[in-house]
Order: structure tokens, then C-alpha cells, then sequence
């Protein structure tokens, strides 16, 4: 029998795909919070305002924007990547079993699932880090596509459990909240496993709360994805954040049951992003970035114009494959492009300020989206939707083919791998 003490410990690549497997499990369940199941209880049980809904569709946004100053901090005490990330989720789930504890209070739950969502998108740039310090370059889009498929299927699965669930009976949300915050803790748990990698860091380098910006002057093609990224994302998110409140809200004259809602909204589209990552993973580790985000832009476009402007679970349906489709190499491309521009030691830096950005479009969506349905229809908003995703894909669309060719002499063989 063999000594475990002599065993061999996995090399960094195999012990962090095990592990991010693992996690996309409750990964995948607390995407159908986000996605679905947060919006559907707060209209359904709580009859709660745009102000609150916004406050809890802005929450992982402003979680975001906080990951700007999480880097600096973590690069000045040392401290271990995988472990911090484990112990902000924990704590987001420790927030979201507070919702579960006190279910009839309203603001208790948009409180405790907003700061639990705040928790678990702060420490995403720790992630990235991760991944490009273990996983090599010729397969970092498959290796994380793969976990990402894992985690649409578990989404997929908990989102026709959640939906027939509160189809038997609406008071069922609170076996979801526990649910919910189960999954925040099991999350943590496969994090804190994950390798516990200290990286290089530049002595010389500023060393501020801010300092991840000088960045943006300092990188072109960065630069120019990021203005691309804007443009587009608030489109895709202003548009995302009404799915479900164009659907079930009664006021918008559409009103379909709550089963019907969480399947269109919360399940084909995750489907589709199950079936799509793995091929967009493999597309993303061969096709140039510029490139394959044109694309994607394109796919969301057709996506929102054919659910808002179709009539019918059918063009409903459609609109939410095609967005399901567009977010699988969506969410491969976001979580990973900065590993194909960034010097090896800055990736969280520039992950950083990526979700910056993201999280500042992601706040300021909500709360625009709701006030433009109060003066135009959800027909000329998905236009205008449309329309801003589309120039973002036209202001790349003169770059890609340079600078992706760019990029790929910058980085060169070694820094590639």
C-alpha cells in the first residue's frame, strides 16, 4: 500500500482544474440567483420597487468596482491569492444565510444576497491570477471552458429544480436561500484548496490604490478593448438586467407564470451557454481576441433585438439561445482576456481594472434601465441596446486583424506559455 506521505502532490495545472470543477457546481447554483431567481422572489414574494431591485442588480457591480483597490492591497501584505479569494466567498455566504435566516423580511433579503454578491465578485481578479500562473496559455481557453460548461449544466439542473419548486408553491424561495447560501460556503471551500501561488511582483512599480489604472496609458490595445467593452456592456446589461421584468412583472402586459419565467430566462440560455463554452473555449485559444469579441458582439445584438422585438415563447425562446450562445464564449473571453495582454505579474492588475469598469457600467445599468422603461418601450430600448453593442464591435473592427498580430510578437513564445 502506498505511503500518502510519499505520494506525489498534483502540479498546479491538474490541482487547480480539479478544484475549479469542483467549484463550478456551486458556482453554476448561485448563477441561477443572478440570472433568475433573485429578480423572480423579489417581484413574486416581495412586490419589492425598482429601487430595491436595483440595489440588488447593482450588487455584484459594486463588488466590481471595490476589486480595484482588493489587488494593491493583497500585493502589499503578501498575502496568498487562492486562500483571500476563499475567505471573501465564505463570508459571502455567511451574508446570504442571513437572508435564509430572516425569509419575510424584505430588506434583510436584498441585504444579505446583495452583500453576498458583492462578496463573491470582489475577488475575481485573484482568480485570474490563478489561472494564468497554472494553466498554460495553449490551454487556458479549454481548461476554463470546461469548468464553465460543469457549471452552466449544475446552473441548468438547479434551475429546473428552483423553477418547479416554487411551482408547488411559491414559500418554497426559502429552501432556495439556503440553497443559495450553501453554495457560497462549498465554494469557499474548493477555493481555499486551490494552490496557494505567491507571484512576482515589481518592487519599482507604484504601489497605490490606484495604481492599477497606469495601465490604461500604458497599454494601447487594452485601452482600446476597454472602451469597446463599455460600449458594448452597457447595452447587453441594461438590456439583461429587464428579461425577468419584462416577463413576469404584471404592469408590462406579458405576466407569464413563474415556471415559464425561470425556464425561458433562467434556463435556455444556460443551456445553450453548457453547450457553446467548450467550442468557444478552443475558438478563443486559436482565434485572435479583437476577433472573436466582434463576434460575440454581434451574437448579443441579434440575441436582444429578437427577444424584445419577437412576439411569443417562440421569439423569446430564440432571443435567450442566441444571448446563451454569445454569453458561453462571453464569459471565457471576459474572465480571460487580460492573460493574453498582460505581463505575467500584472494579470490581477489588469483583471482589476477590468472589473472596475465593469462593475461602474454594471451600476449605473440598473438603475438606467428601469428609468428608460418609464419613458420608451422595451421595443426602442432593445434598439438602442442594439445599436450601442453594435458600434462597439465597428470601433474594434479596424484593429482586430493589427493588433491581434500585435499581440501575438509582444508576448511572444515564453510569456505565451
Amino acid at each position: 500500500m502506498a505511503n500518502p506521505l510519499t505520494m506525489p502532490t498534483p502540479d498546479p495545472k491538474q490541482r487547480t482544474f480539479r478544484n475549479e470543477l469542483w467549484r463550478s457546481l456551486p458556482a453554476g447554483v448561485l448563477d441561477t440567483l443572478t440570472s433568475t431567481f433573485g429578480m423572480l422572489i423579489a417581484v413574486r414574494v416581495f412586490h419589492l420597487g425598482d429601487m430595491a431591485k436595483s440595489i440588488f442588480l447593482s450588487a455584484t457591480s459594486s463588488g466590481f468596482m471595490v476589486s480595484l483597490f482588493v489587488v494593491p492591497l493583497l500585493l502589499h501584505a503578501r498575502s496568498t491569492i487562492a486562500r483571500t479569494a476563499a475567505k471573501v466567498q465564505m463570508l459571502g455566504g455567511l451574508f446570504m444565510a442571513l437572508a435564509a435566516t430572516f425569509p419575510h423580511e424584505p430588506w434583510i433579503f436584498i441585504g444579505g444576497l446583495s452583500v453576498g454578491l458583492f462578496c463573491f465578485s470582489m475577488q475575481i481578479p485573484l482568480l485570474t491570477q490563478i489561472y494564468r500562473l497554472n494553466y498554460p496559455a495553449t490551454e487556458r481557453g479549454r481548461l476554463f471552458a470546461i469548468a464553465g460548461s460543469l457549471r452552466a449544466v449544475a446552473a441548468v439542473a438547479f434551475g429546473f429544480f428552483g423553477g418547479w419548486l416554487i411551482g408547488l408553491d411559491l414559500e418554497n424561495y426559502r429552501v432556495l436561500l439556503w440553497a443559495f447560501a450553501a453554495s457560497g460556503f462549498l465554494s469557499g471551500v474548493w477555493t481555499y484548496g486551490l494552490p496557494a501561488t505567491r507571484w512576482d511582483i515589481d518592487e519599482d512599480a507604484p504601489s497605490g490604490l490606484w495604481s492599477s489604472l497606469r495601465w490604461i496609458k500604458i497599454d494601447r490595445d487594452f485601452r482600446t478593448l476597454l472602451i469597446s467593452w463599455m460600449m458594448m456592456g452597457i447595452g447587453n446589461l441594461v438590456a439583461a438586467c429587464l428579461f425577468v421584468e419584462y416577463l413576469a412583472n404584471p404592469r408590462h402586459g406579458i405576466n407569464l407564470p413563474g415556471r415559464d419565467v425561470a425556464w425561458i430566462t433562467g434556463v435556455i440560455p444556460v443551456i445553450f451557454r453548457a453547450l457553446c463554452s467548450y467550442p468557444w473555449g478552443l475558438i478563443y485559444d486559436k482565434v485572435g481576441l479583437f476577433t472573436v469579441r466582434t463576434i460575440l458582439n454581434l451574437i448579443f445584438a441579434a440575441g436582444i433585438l429578437t427577444f424584445y422585438l419577437g412576439h411569443g415563447v417562440i421569439a423569446w425562446s430564440i432571443g435567450m439561445a442566441l444571448w446563451g450562445i454569445a454569453n458561453a464564449g462571453g464569459n471565457v473571453t471576459w474572465g480571460l482576456w487580460v492573460t493574453k495582454l498582460a505581463p505575467k505579474q500584472a494579470v490581477a492588475e489588469y483583471m482589476s481594472v477590468h472589473t472596475f469598469l465593469t462593475g461602474l457600467r454594471g451600476l449605473v445599468a440598473p438603475y438606467l434601465a428601469f428609468a428608460a422603461i418609464g419613458v420608451i418601450s422595451f421595443q426602442t430600448l432593445s434598439i438602442l441596446c442594439g445599436i450601442a453593442i453594435i458600434a462597439a464591435s465597428a470601433f474594434i473592427t479596424v484593429r482586430a486583424r493589427g493588433s491581434d498580430d500585435e499581440t501575438r510578437r509582444r508576448l511572444g513564445p515564453r510569456e505565451r506559455l
